[in-house]
């Protein structure tokens, strides 16, 4: 049974109106980071309910009086959904992908997130080597994606715990790096390797390969 904040009561006009961010908005939000995803009516009308209410106020403080960016805020909301489970329960409840990125700079991450959400996947990221370790442990991502140079502890290493430890060993790993050491990334256990910059088209046909390779084959 749901809790009374969590029954989907507001229009989108209302919602619109209670916090003051604009039905336009609402919609690009939903659209591109498919965090705040209303119910529809049979319809197709959008319902919010109160909890959907709350978190697009502490969505639009963060724009308006922390400066911050809307994917940030996003991102940060995000991660606080994560800590109560939130986030993968509603990711598990629509079958959703899982991509845990793991990208020193916070443009390049966005730029790979930008890029993994138009294709329907849920992204975490992470800019620390050991949170990257830690984060797949706990949240068993489908795919990882690594860069070489991490804070903390390096992308070769970072797939070197993963691949060694039994509860992340199976997830693929997809080292991303400036640097051609491909032979590296490979012999640390990389299921695949792409120089940067960053080319969409690429990127996305390997995390479908990587991804397709997970699905076991019907056996005849």
């Amino acid at each position: 049974m749901k809790r009374e904040a969590e029954i989907a009561t507001y229009s989108m006009k209302a919602a619109a109106e209670l916090t003051d961010v604009p039905a336009t908005t609402l919609r690009h939000w939903e659209k591109t980071f498919s965090l705040i995803v209303p119910e529809r009516t049979q319809g197709g009308h959008r319902l919010y309910s109160q909890e959907d209410i709350e978190r697009i106020k502490w969505l639009k403080h963060q724009i308006d009086h922390e400066g911050v960016q809307a994917s940030v805020a996003h991102r940060l909301l995000e991660q606080e959904l994560r800590k109560t489970g939130a986030v993968a329960g509603q990711a598990a409840a629509k079958g959703a992908i899982l991509i845990l990125v793991a990208e020193k700079d916070p443009i390049t991450a966005e730029l790979e997130e930008h890029f993994l959400n138009r294709e329907g996947y849920d992204v975490h990221i992470v800019l620390d080597g050991r949170k990257a370790v830690d984060e797949a442990e706990k949240l068993q991502p489908d795919l990882i994606i690594l860069d070489i140079i991490l804070p903390g502890l390096s992308g070769l290493k970072v797939c070197q715990a993963l691949k060694g430890r039994p509860a992340t060993a199976s997830i693929p790993v997809l080292i991303f790096s400036v640097l051609d050491v491909r032979k590296r990334a490979l012999e640390a256990g990389a299921d695949a390797f792409l120089l940067k910059p960053i080319e969409r088209t690429e990127l996305i046909r390997s995390v479908k390969t990587l991804l397709k390779k997970q699905v076991p084959e019907e056996v005849s």
